[in-house]
């Protein structure tokens, strides 16, 4: 029977039951002050809040419109962004600010509880996310074991689809996407590497705010670009 789940109110509903695998996504956030402090050439601490909360903002919205998931867990101790992902009909999770994979372990856990059955962890800095990419990413995942989306250098992981959701720890940091591969290996799980170039443009230094701008958007990232006079930087053709 599947279990009653938090709704964003804070009261429990029971969803009604289904024959299909329930397929949970998780958005870890760390809190707006601590975001994007590679942008600090760029932007102050307010407007790397802005930026940082406008991306979280796209992401969130994605993972909630696409079809391929039954519901999305935001593991935060932000209570702005607490507050976004109630506005957009996501579960959110308290946690403490302890690190990514902290956060990914108690999200992981948080699914698990709830009946999942694959979960992806998909990183809050990737605005141009899309409904579609997170559908294509459910639909080319194996029944059992991994699929991981790198970043644009090829080297980190910006998604990762694990099924089960606990089939192995995460290990986002530092070559990511190896150390993910690595650990799939080690239980003999298949890991498949699907790369995109939406969901692998994060946002992180001032030359990717740059690179994002130059192409407009209908993202609330390009927006709140456009507000702070951003959209400035782009280069004269």
């Amino acid at each position: 029977m599947a279990r009653p789940v938090d709704s964003p109110g804070g009261r429990l509903y029971k969803p009604r039951k289904r024959i299909a695998p329930l397929t949970v996504a998780l958005l870890p956030a760390k809190p707006l002050a601590l975001a994007k402090t590679r942008l600090a050439p760029l932007l102050d601490a307010g407007d790397r809040a802005a930026i940082a909360r406008a991306m979280f903002v796209d992401v969130v919205g994605a993972l909630r419109a696409a079809t391929a998931l039954d519901a999305v867990l935001v593991v935060t101790a932000d209570e702005a962004l607490r507050a976004d992902a109630i506005a957009a009909g996501a579960v959110p999770i308290a946690e403490e600010p302890r690190g990514l994979n902290a956060a990914v372990l108690r999200g992981t856990a948080a699914a698990v509880a709830r009946g999942a059955s694959a979960l992806l962890v998909v990183l809050s800095d990737i605005p141009l996310l899309t409904a579609a990419d997170v559908d294509e990413i459910c639909a080319l995942a194996p029944a059992r074991g991994a699929l991981l989306v790198p970043s644009k250098e090829g080297t980190f992981t910006n998604a990762m689809l694990r099924c089960p959701p606990a089939a192995f720890p995460p290990r986002f940091g530092r070559r990511s996407l190896a150390r993910h591969q690595a650990a799939a290996e080690r239980r003999a799980l298949p890991c498949r590497i699907v790369r995109s170039r939406r969901v692998g443009f994060d946002v992180d230094t001032p030359d990717d705010l740059r690179a994002f701008i130059t192409t407009p958007s209908a993202t609330a990232t390009y927006r709140e670009a456009c507000r702070l006079g951003l959209v400035s930087l782009r280069p004269v053709a």
